[in-house]
């Protein structure tokens, strides 16, 4: 590997951390890591925040005639939906926003504006495959976030379009999910 390639590798990874930081500040954590349940402490007569919540995450890169593009789809039908957008893995070719939809009947379709140009995501993703069951503890921002409930696979075929270069997208993770997500404030 390159010092250029290890350098946008490492610039990628703080990206997509800070895009997944936005998304978990936004509404639930759909991933993350576990916790020791005694490092935590629910508060004692605090009702918990109950919320059943279902949406989909995309995370997707590709590249097309010298431009490499990262694509980041959270949608969330309690909270928010969020896309960014990350060109060339260049924090002065990023953007994001928080659109009302980005899937809906099959067909994704959304955008965010960049240095004045509009960059566009379009596509198709359904849901296959089994569901997968999923169960998440872990602290946030001064809560036990406990989440239950399951995700499935998404096939999908997303095409990023900026300045006239159209860039074949591939995701990873790709999946719809529903969850019970508790919210304890920890003491």
């Amino acid at each position: 590997m390159t010092t250029t390639q290890k350098e946008r590798t490492t610039m990628r990874s703080t990206l997509i951390a800070a895009g997944a930081a936005a998304a978990a500040l936004a509404g639930s954590v759909v991933v993350g890591g576990t916790v020791n349940a005694a490092d935590a402490h629910p508060s004692q007569g605090v009702q918990p925040i109950v919320t059943t919540e279902k949406g989909i995450v995309l995370e997707c890169t590709g590249e097309a005639r010298g431009l490499s593009a990262y694509v980041n789809l959270y949608e969330n039908d309690t909270f928010t939906n969020y896309v960014q957008v990350i060109l060339n893995d260049k924090p002065g070719l990023a953007a994001s926003r928080e659109p009302k939809d980005i899937l809906s009947d099959g067909v994704v379709k959304t955008s965010v504006d960049i240095k004045g140009k509009r960059a566009k995501i379009t596509g198709t993703a359904s849901k296959v495959g089994k569901r997968k069951h999923v169960h998440e503890e872990i602290d946030d921002a001064g809560y036990r976030v406990v989440s239950d409930g399951w995700h499935r696979q998404l096939a999908h075929d997303l095409t990023l379009t900026y300045g006239g270069t159209a860039v074949d997208l591939t995701c990873a993770p790709a999946f719809f999910y529903k969850l019970e997500v508790t919210k304890t404030p920890i003491s």
